[in-house]
């Protein structure tokens, strides 16, 4: 099977300002009765003025030649990503941002708290965006039925941070992906803004989760146990 492109990259723009207040009160742990409600308050009016949270992607057929794989021409090395997307119809690399502009914004506050709150921001917008992604592609492509799960370099030491740089060419390179959504892939592997990510994502028939090969076990963003 060839690879193929099944239509042009997707950029997934977000209006922050749908983005209510309550996400930010939870993620902080105070109600609107807390002595710091009307500085948040504040804080958040600005941010979502500023904010621009966004994401790229694109569907591609994998061709899979002896136990290596390819998506958009791009050779993926790695046995783990090989196994996991060999028998998918389409695949779906990916980078979701807060965005640089909110970025640029948090950079500005001193405070502790301020520094915290505007932190928080960033990570909803970028859950935001990143939730947006993969309702689109669930929409666009599969059933119901299916679950989406993704794979994101550096998540498992299956598939180190190293894989960035093939999937950041699957979507046309760095400098494309920089100018598209202004994330910056530093020559560390980490991305900028801090508040991005990137990954694979498919179809499954059950629910998959990076943690579920994770043994971190105080890791703070786990979501599934576990599973050796």
């Amino acid at each position: 099977m060839g690879y193929v492109c099944i239509m042009e990259k997707k950029i997934v723009a977000i209006d922050a300002a749908s983005i209510p207040i309550d996400l930010l009160l939870a993620e902080l742990h105070i109600s609107a009765e807390h002595k710091q409600y009307e500085a948040i308050e504040a804080m958040y009016k600005e941010a979502i003025q500023i904010a621009k949270p966004v994401a790229i992607y694109a569907p591609f057929v994998p061709e899979t030649q002896g136990d290596k794989i390819s998506v958009n021409g791009i050779k993926i090395e790695d046995a783990f990503v090989y196994e996991m997307l060999k028998d998918r119809e389409l695949v779906f690399p990916f980078v979701a941002t807060c965005g640089e502009e909110i970025e640029a914004w948090s950079a500005t506050f001193t405070n502790m708290f301020e520094q915290y709150a505007a932190d928080a921001l960033k990570e909803i917008f970028l859950d935001v965006a990143n939730d947006a992604v993969f309702d689109e592609i669930q929409e666009k492509y599969f059933t119901a039925e299916k679950h989406i799960a993704k794979l994101n370099p550096g998540s498992l030491s299956e598939w180190p941070i190293q894989g960035q740089v093939p999937l950041f060419k699957m979507l046309g390179g760095a400098d494309s992906v920089k100018n598209e959504i202004g994330v910056t892939l530093k020559d560390s592997m980490l991305m900028v803004p801090v508040k991005s990510v990137s990954g694979i994502a498919f179809a499954s028939d059950t629910v998959y989760h990076n943690c579920q090969l994770c043994d971190k076990a105080d890791c703070p963003s786990r979501v599934a146990p576990y599973e050796g």
